[in-house]
């Protein structure tokens, strides 16, 4: 389809929802409001102010709707989603924002102060982060998937007078005030007072934050107060250009480092619908569910609020209801990640395989069927714009995809740095104002090169960062004497303005799911096999694994005992599953001088052995998928009857692409590559073909192979009493309550009728049972134990994960060893006399352990500590229910 013709037909659709649909209408951005807003020399206050109050009456912001239920029995509230969105308007949201910036101001918090905010997109979020534009302070927007070891340095450097976290995150800001930098309060908001979890999260943080001198409120109480207050002052042009935002980012380096963002520039977001990027100006309806931490989430909020349109939050931050919500919402951009596009192509296949297993006509109808069923019912069918960015997504996701929508998918180059900057590999003037590509002659890149020339990307745009926080040689190296920024991605350039992406100049790749990964590094490990002369690691950044060629030292080696090999390798390197190649190539002749494939040098000519292998290795990518994809359908309609353990292995190595001399009983599921976003997926398959529950923890447990996982089915298949997260919520279940989670639901009636006469723990503790030793706080717990136990004459009983004790003593000895020699000489010296180390999984029956040895504990046991918990905030509360609820109760 032509441009133009692609163009013609999206106008039309757009005349057509104007007119039938009144909310795609309603939301269509007013000529006047957008003048107002394009002023010259607007400050970001006046900006924000002009559009929300230009607006006033619109929906801006939407959140599922709520009921509290109160259990009966235990008289406390929880939280019910409903199947409708609720809004506030432009007008409640800066009521809101200026009640908020009152607050804060009247607190203390000045022009330039930082205040960090650590949770889930939602409302509330918006209005923190808007107000802190408002007052002149400097949001810092930290990453919920990071542990609060990983967010320290971040707290530490930026020394933030408020720390904002949502109820959910804010025994991790506690952790933060106290282990980084004490700020002057912490904030909690997402909170409802209705919810007994929540108030109890407020009151413990408080308690634990009291004697350090840190006062905690709740978002409402600021709101309440802040509305009772004038309005600061707002700011006055002075000529300078104060910062507004920091963006952290790790990217290929690791080190955290934070993007600098003018108030100009974040003004910039905030005029976004002038720019009409995504094609013709039309109602902006979105839903919002990337991270404010990241670009692209504060993009599609700040776009719909420049637009005068809404935006709606995902109820959940693991995206379970994710499929639930955009079918609400209807929205009228789509604007992913391709991890995203990836979820609603599986769940497209899942529906196809599922309606053929039941008799379902040919395949063709059944896709098309479904096709238009993902499009217009899951999708809402009223999109008129799509976008896929943050990560490449393969040819193939992109043809099926632009499929299903019917309208063109824009692919978005951009980074943190350099803002956005190609659409569809044409470079967007604006924002870019110019562009060079410079040679790079260590991977035999150059401006010379036929058919087109090479080279490294450098951009000046409009939107150019100022450098790094606190980063004054970092900034220097990524700007060149002229001023461009190396975005460190090689470009070749096929005609004026046209890019194409080719590579990346530090040999660091960012693999589909976000990872990166250092090349040269993998290579030089994978090198230290002995059954490896020369290896070529290979990657595309649209798919999430990587493939390799691999020269053996000995032709006659097998493939199965390179790959054992590089496994070993990878173990002792302690490498991540996404760091290991998935699949190779076998090559016999070695990379030499004369072939071309090392440099002078002999280094690995990366750009010919590109050339040379890389049509052999995106054929290999194909025929992985292809095979995956039809041995997927295979399990799928697999009797159940089938031998568990063939099934489960043939499961593994479907989903991960694991060679089949890999798949030996004694084999774990993430050594084989897996992590916990596939360890979801193969639980699902699991469950489809056995009708068992199988969680994530049972597959990643340091103390199940795929033996393990087959007879943790067969136990469940046999007749296992053990509560489930189906047997106590129902496995459909799409909202859950802590009414739910009664004794006798996890206890037989003899112990609950037993408990009330059984003997009171002895005051005095001298045996204590420790899980979750391994963990960042169990870490901690396990010191203080030890030390407490030191004065008694005493014993902690730490239980792990593990197959063994001997393995279990080893994992929680490692945790200690971490570089620090006097705090592995204090733990050696104290665990000596006062530690014994058990295996087992607070998961299981009778915490995994055999009979003697667990009434031995309930004999001798005076006290349990129990930290451990599975924390991922990806994962479902299905998946967490296991290792969490179960484990505890």
């Amino acid at each position: 389809m032509s441009f133009d013709t692609r163009e013609e037909q999206l106008a039309i659709r757009i005349a057509d929802l104007t007119a039938t649909d009144p909310q795609f209408a309603a939301a269509i951005p007013s000529d006047t409001v957008t003048a107002s807003v394009d002023v010259p020399g607007l400050l970001l206050p006046e900006i924000v102010q002009t559009l929300l109050e230009g607006y006033a009456d619109r929906p801006a912001l939407g959140e599922r709707a709520q009921e509290f239920v109160t259990d009966p029995a235990t008289g406390r509230t929880t939280a019910r989603l409903l199947p409708r969105f609720d809004t506030i308007s432009y007008g409640q949201l800066w009521d809101r924002v200026r009640a908020f910036g009152a607050a804060l101001h009247d607190s203390g918090v000045k022009p330039g102060d930082r205040v960090a905010v650590l949770g889930f997109t939602s409302a509330d979020y918006t209005v923190i982060d808007t107000a802190l534009g408002q007052i002149g302070a400097v949001s810092v927007p930290l990453q919920t998937s990071s542990s609060p070891e990983s967010l320290a340095p971040i707290v530490t450097e930026t020394e933030p007078t408020v720390i904002a976290a949502s109820v959910d995150h804010l025994a991790d800001a506690v952790e933060l005030a106290l282990t980084a930098h004490a700020p002057a309060r912490v904030v909690a908001f997402d909170h409802h007072p209705e919810i007994d979890d929540h108030r109890d999260a407020v009151t413990s943080a408080a308690e634990r934050l009291a004697g350090a001198g840190v006062t905690v409120e709740t978002l409402s109480d600021l709101l309440v107060r802040g509305a009772e207050l004038p309005s600061p002052e707002a700011p006055k042009a002075d000529g300078t250009d104060p910062l507004a935002l920091l963006i952290y980012t790790s990217g290929s380096t690791g080190a955290p480092k934070g993007a600098m963002y003018l108030q100009s520039s974040v003004g910039k977001f905030w005029r976004r619908n002038s720019k009409a990027w995504l094609g013709p100006v039309s109602s902006a309806i979105n839903l919002s569910f990337m991270p404010m931490s990241h670009v692209m989430g504060r993009g599609i909020l700040y776009a719909s609020l420049a637009a005068g349109g809404t935006c709606y939050f995902a109820a959940r931050s693991d995206l379970s209801t994710l499929l639930e919500d955009l079918a609400l919402v209807r929205p009228t951009e789509l604007n992913f990640v391709p991890r995203v596009w990836e979820m609603i192509h599986s769940e497209f296949q899942s529906r196809v395989d599922h309606r053929l297993a039941e008799g379902g006509a040919d395949r063709e109808a059944v896709e098309a069927e479904v096709l238009a069923e993902v499009r217009d019912n899951v999708l809402g069918g009223r999109f008129v714009a799509a976008m896929t960015g943050s990560a490449p997504i393969s040819a193939e996701l992109k043809t099926w995809t632009e499929d299903m929508l019917g309208i063109h998918l824009l692919e978005g180059y951009g980074s943190t740095e350099a803002g956005m900057a190609l659409f569809d590999g044409v470079a967007q003037r604006p924002p870019v104002i110019d562009y060079k590509l410079v040679d790079v002659p260590d991977l035999g890149y150059f401006g010379t090169d036929q058919p087109y020339p090479r080279g490294e990307l450098l951009l000046k745009t409009e939107n150019l960062f100022p450098g790094y926080y606190k980063r004054p040689e970092v900034t220097a190296s990524v700007f060149d004497e002229d001023g461009f920024y190396r975005t460190g991605d090689v470009v070749a350039e096929i005609g004026p303005d046209q890019l194409r992406y080719v590579d990346r100049r530090n040999n660091v790749l960012k693999l589909a799911q976000g990872e990166f990964v250092t090349l040269a590094k993998l290579e030089a490990v994978f090198g230290n096999s002995p059954l490896v002369q020369q290896i070529y690691v290979y990657g595309n950044s649209a798919q999430p694994y990587l493939l390799a060629v691999v020269v053996p030292t000995d032709a006659s080696v097998s493939k199965e005992a390179i790959s054992e090999s590089l496994q070993e390798v990878a173990r002792e390197a302690d490498l991540q599953s996404y760091e290991i190649p998935r699949d190779f190539i076998v090559e016999t002749t070695p990379f030499t001088l004369e072939n071309g494939l090392l440099t002078g040098i002999r280094k690995l000519a990366w750009p010919k052995l590109k050339a040379h292998y890389g049509e052999r290795l995106e054929q290999l990518y194909t025929e992985l998928a292809e095979t995956q994809a039809g041995e997927l359908r295979a399990l799928r309609s697999l009797s159940a009857d089938a031998p568990v353990l063939e099934t489960v292995s043939r499961a593994a190595g479907a989903l991960l692409g694991a060679a089949a001399s890999d798949l030996e009983p004694d084999a774990h599921f993430t050594d084989l590559g897996g992590d916990s976003l596939s360890a979801l997926t193969f639980g699902n398959l699991l469950r489809e073909i056995f009708d068992v529950d199988v969680p994530v923890g049972v597959i990643v447990s340091p103390a199940n192979d795929l033996a393990g996982i087959a007879g943790y089915i067969e136990t469940q298949r046999g007749g296992s009493k053990r509560p489930t997260y189906a047997s106590v919520h129902g496995r459909h279940a799409a909202e859950v309550s802590a009414a739910d989670l009664t004794l006798d639901k996890f206890l037989d009636a003899d112990t609950l009728a037993a408990a009330p006469k059984l003997p009171k723990a002895p005051a005095e503790v001298r045996t204590v049972l420790l899980t979750g030793a391994t963990g960042f706080l169990g870490r901690y717990l396990a010191l203080e134990w030890l030390e407490r136990m030191d004065l008694v004459d005493g014993k902690v009983i730490a239980l792990v994960r593990a197959k063994s004790d001997e393995e279990a003593r080893a994992r929680l000895d490692a945790t200690f060893d971490s570089g620090d020699p006097k705090l592995l000489a204090h733990y050696q010296k104290l665990a000596a006399d006062h530690l014994a180390v058990i295996a087992g999984d607070k998961g299981e029956e009778n915490l995994g352990l055999d009979q003697q040895t667990w009434q031995r504990l309930a004999d001798d046991v005076d006290l349990i500590v129990d930290p451990a918990a599975l924390v991922n905030h990806v994962l479902p509360y299905s998946e967490l229910f296991g290792p969490n609820a179960l484990g505890t109760a």
